[in-house]
């Protein structure tokens, strides 16, 4: 119903400022209606043969064309509220006494912008489910041990293997995450959309993450969805540190470096244990430098367990650029990139891969995160 109420919401919209306005034939009018509202139907093919929105009952190929079909209708709605708050700027303008001859509720105009929508959201579907680039970033943390510094660590986070991202691509983002060196490799939650059985197989790659200071992870709110013990368990068998509010510290000429990580922010939802900083950090060195995983970045905004840096994905950078300012309401204004929040460093990641869901990006592409400690 979440996702009904507002695929409802755009294709009213659409309808009813790019259709209704325009000056041509009810036929027409009613053809183009019924192809936005087959574009809005998009959850409800995926439902199609008892299939889920994690295990959505149609073929890859199709759920890359309904994907690019539903993206182009959200980019079309975005340009019918400029269209219509330009509308309204020149009415306002007739009534101050200057008059613009001029309508955007004209056939060329409405055309173009639907034109324009879909080859959007076919290059936005492409976007998201390509191979994505190494973003190196320098992150200075305050006093860190001459030992640490230059430390090199990897952050991979929302792979979302499932439907669409599967085995090969998988080992595409291994490939280039060894190439770096790393000496750490942290994944900040969401590996799946699907259960154990079906995809652990198309996880086998990580396997072969190699890193000095080995893997260590952290739950997303996705493997919540499906099935969190049985994953947790699979995920050790990769070879994965798997950090449920744990922490590893590590020494390095005397120098203590600890990696604490939370469980989800939404786990008490699913009746499991809720993140606990306390519990995470407890037992670590007082000396000791901490990052922190966790992969919602508002799980900290109301915490005073100290440590320097946090970690975290779930945004997916907003995935397209003119959703920034609403995915940051949701999230304490942490979207992606890195910010300075009193004596703490957040580091969002835009995401290395996206949910099978909403496999669309404009404006903010995935990324595999090389951070340099300074």
């Amino acid at each position: 119903m979440f996702l009904i109420i507002p695929s409802a919401a755009l294709v009213i919209y659409a309808i009813c400022s790019g259709l209704i306005p325009l000056h041509f034939s009810i036929s027409w009018k009613l053809f183009f209606s019924l192809l936005i509202v087959l574009a809005g139907l998009k959850y409800q093919f995926y439902l199609l043969g008892g299939g889920s929105l994690l295990s959505p009952g149609v073929s890859r190929e199709t759920m890359l064309v309904l994907e690019a079909l539903y993206g182009a209708l959200v980019v079309f709605v975005f340009f019918l509220i400029l269209k219509d708050l330009a509308t309204l700027a020149l009415w306002l303008l007739k009534k101050m006494g200057t008059a613009v001859p001029f309508s955007f509720n004209k056939v060329p105009v409405i055309f173009g912008m639907m034109g324009l929508s879909l080859i959007l959201g076919a290059y936005g579907v492409h976007e998201a489910i390509k191979v994505p680039k190494v973003m190196a970033t320098d992150i200075k943390i305050k006093n860190l041990p001459a030992p640490w510094k230059d430390m090199k660590i990897v952050q991979l986070s929302d792979l979302h293997v499932g439907p669409i991202q599967g085995k090969e691509w998988v080992q595409k983002i291994v490939d280039k995450a060894n190439a770096i060196k790393p000496d750490l490799i942290v994944i900040t939650g969401d590996f799946i959309d699907g259960p154990v059985s079906k995809l652990l197989p198309e996880l086998e790659p990580l396997k072969q993450l190699k890193a000095r200071y080995g893997v260590m992870a952290i739950p997303g709110n996705h493997e919540y969805y499906s099935g969190y013990s049985s994953w947790m368990k699979a995920l050790q068998g990769l070879g994965i540190n798997m950090l449920q509010n744990e922490s590893i510290t590590l020494k390095k000429d005397g120098a203590f470096l600890t990696i604490g990580g939370t469980t989800d922010y939404g786990a008490s939802r699913f009746n499991m244990t809720p993140p606990d900083l306390k519990k995470t950090f407890a037992g670590s060195p007082e000396t000791s430098t901490r990052i922190l995983l966790t992969h919602q970045p508002k799980t900290t905004h109301r915490s005073k367990e100290r440590f320097e840096l946090q970690l975290s994905g779930h945004t997916h950078g907003g995935h397209l650029i003119f959703l920034y300012p609403l995915i940051g309401v949701f999230n304490d204004g942490l979207v992606l990139g890195l910010y300075q929040r009193q004596d703490r460093l957040i580091y969002v990641n835009r995401g290395t891969g996206l949910w099978n869901g909403f496999s669309m990006r404009l404006g903010v592409p995935s990324e595999i995160t090389e951070i340099t400690l300074k």
